[in-house]
């Protein structure tokens, strides 16, 4: 207890060593004891906090001890947002978005129904996407920044955009990235030219017949032919062989043997009609398996090289097909007749074709186009060579 030495309106005194005075409140308030040391330095300091403790006691704080809670509160609150900010730190590092093994990984993944050449290109184009990012996270880059990234390159504009606006939309679409933080949301895939606009496209007849003979395997023989005789996609051809493409039979037909039917993602349906060489090398293909893509284009080569033929690629035999079929196609249907599905839909009333195709068409053996090829070998079954 302190050695009291006078009081005051508020309660008791009491000198310091050196003679300071200290005013404390002494007062029973509702039957509280309050007994609190003043840091005033004179009486009439004193009497001012005496008037705000009659205002509120159980309330009432001196200046210094409101200094030091103020002091307190701002170290706890410091402290908080430290933490907080840590947290968000650590949550952003979490949520961070690369062009990296992990997430380029689960991209291809993703699109694994695509052909081997466009998955192996969009690795390539994303793998330099990632050395021009640095490990940045995308959700940090801005489109002007991409911009002028995609400057330094002089080759393959399109290719290296599209890439990297699949990737990024499969982000968006997988929660990974925000569209407000897709950093390819400003560009524009080019619009390429028609490859016909650059050099011609397709190849003669003679030039695929003479070239089906100087093949010796059979597997890419049979590849060969699915894309001559039906303009097949590379990828529909290794779906085929995959037993994706449902492979059915149609008995008593003259020309028409069999369908193939593949569903795509979309869950749209397309039916192709095969005659009997279609028939037997789709079958071959999904008891044996066909050669990889790059083991064709491999035997193509060396089988163009030694005939002294030009080079034939499979992707463009889809162009072939449509040149043949309309210079010398001839529509063959199950029943002998039948009319185009485009004059089907001009009768309907639909601008396009595809609603008609989407919503009306039933046929289960669609028509087919004969064209005077003839593909031939001499190892081929014997079935065959009188069936092209």
């Amino acid at each position: 207890m302190p050695n009291w030495t006078g009081s005051w309106a508020g309660g008791r005194t009491y000198q310091t060593k050196d003679q300071r005075t200290v005013w404390v409140i002494r007062k029973m308030v509702k039957g509280h004891r309050y007994q609190i040391v003043l840091d005033s330095e004179t009486e009439r300091q004193a009497l001012a906090q005496l008037a705000l403790f009659d205002q509120d006691p159980s309330s009432y704080r001196t200046p210094s001890a409101q200094r030091d809670e103020a002091r307190q509160q701002a170290q706890e609150d410091e402290e908080k947002s430290r933490q907080e900010a840590e947290a968000r730190r650590l949550q952003d590092e979490a949520d961070a978005v690369f062009v990296n093994a992990a997430f380029v990984g689960r991209f291809l993944e993703f699109i694994k129904d695509r052909t081997p050449k466009y998955r192996k290109d969009t690795r390539y184009y994303l793998s330099a996407w990632a050395d021009a990012f640095q490990g940045r996270d995308l959700r940090k880059v801005e489109p002007r920044e991409v911009l002028k990234l995609l400057s330094q390159w002089n080759t393959a504009e399109q290719k290296r955009i599209a890439a990297l606006k699949a990737f990024c939309s499969y982000l968006i679409k997988k929660g990974f990235l925000d569209p407000a933080h897709d950093p390819s949301r400003t560009l524009t895939v080019p619009a390429s030219r028609p490859e016909k606009a650059i050099r011609e496209k397709g190849y003669a007849m003679a030039t695929i017949e003479v070239l089906y003979r100087a093949l010796e395997d059979q597997g890419s023989r049979d590849v060969l032919l699915l894309h001559a005789k039906l303009g097949l996609h590379e990828s529909e051809v290794q779906r085929i062989a995959a037993r994706e493409g449902k492979i059915s039979l149609v008995p008593g037909h003259p020309i028409i043997a069999g369908t193939v039917k593949f569903v795509h993602k979309s869950g749209r349906v397309h039916t192709l009609s095969l005659d009997t060489q279609a028939l037997a090398a789709a079958q071959r293909l999904q008891a044996h398996g066909a050669p990889t893509p790059d083991q064709v284009r491999h035997r193509l080569r060396v089988s163009c090289e030694s005939r002294g033929l030009p080079r034939v690629l499979v992707g463009e035999l889809r162009h072939s097909f449509v040149a043949w079929s309309l210079e010398s196609g001839e529509a063959i249907t199950l029943s002998g007749k039948g009319v185009p599905l485009a004059l089907v839909a001009s009768v309907l009333g639909h601008t396009s074709t595809v609603t008609t195709k989407k919503f009306y068409d039933v046929s289960k053996v669609p028509s087919m186009i004969k064209l005077p090829l003839t593909l031939e070998h001499p190892d081929d079954p014997r079935a065959l060579q009188s069936a092209a």
